[in-house]
C-alpha cells in the first residue's frame, strides 16, 4: 500500500510539473509576443496624422490661455476679440507680428503689460499656428 501510495505521489508530482512547464512555455511565448508587438510600435515610423497639429484656431486659442483674458465681445483682463479684429481692421500680418514680438501693441497698449508674459507663448508659436490663430482673433 505504501508503494502504491508513492507511485501515485509520483505521478502527481511528475504531471504537476509537466503542467508547470507548458504554462511557463505558453506564458514565455505571449511575453516573446507581447515584446515583439512593442518593439515594431517602437520602430514605426509615425504616421502623418500624429505629427500634423491642431490647426484649428479656436483649440489653439483656448489650449494656449488667451480665453481666461480674451472674451469674443466683452472686455476682459485683455480687448475683446471683437476690439482686436476691429483695429487689426482684418490685417492678419500685422496681428502675427505682434504675436511674434516684432510689432508693438496698438490695441489698448496700457493693458500690454498683462499680455506681455504672453507673448513668450506666442513666439515660440509655429507660423501655421500663428495663421489659424490670427484667423481666429480676426474673425469676430
Amino acid at each position: 500500500m505504501k508503494k502504491y501510495a508513492l507511485i501515485v505521489a509520483i505521478a502527481v508530482i511528475f504531471f504537476g510539473c509537466q503542467e508547470k512547464k507548458e504554462e511557463t512555455t505558453v506564458s514565455h511565448k505571449i511575453e516573446k509576443q507581447q515584446t515583439i508587438q512593442i518593439e515594431q510600435k517602437q520602430n514605426r515610423p509615425e504616421t502623418e496624422e500624429k505629427n500634423v497639429v491642431d490647426l484649428n484656431g479656436e483649440t489653439i486659442f483656448k489650449a494656449k490661455g488667451c480665453s481666461a483674458c480674451h472674451h469674443s465681445k466683452n472686455e476682459g483682463a485683455g480687448p475683446s476679440l471683437s476690439k482686436i479684429s476691429e483695429v487689426y481692421n482684418k490685417d492678419k500680418n500685422r496681428l502675427i507680428n505682434f504675436l511674434k514680438g516684432k510689432e508693438k501693441p496698438i490695441v489698448d497698449p496700457q493693458k500690454f503689460g498683462i499680455m506681455s508674459p504672453q507673448l513668450n507663448t506666442t513666439k515660440l508659436m509655429s507660423d501655421d499656428e500663428l495663421s489659424a490663430l490670427a484667423d481666429y482673433i480676426l474673425k469676430h
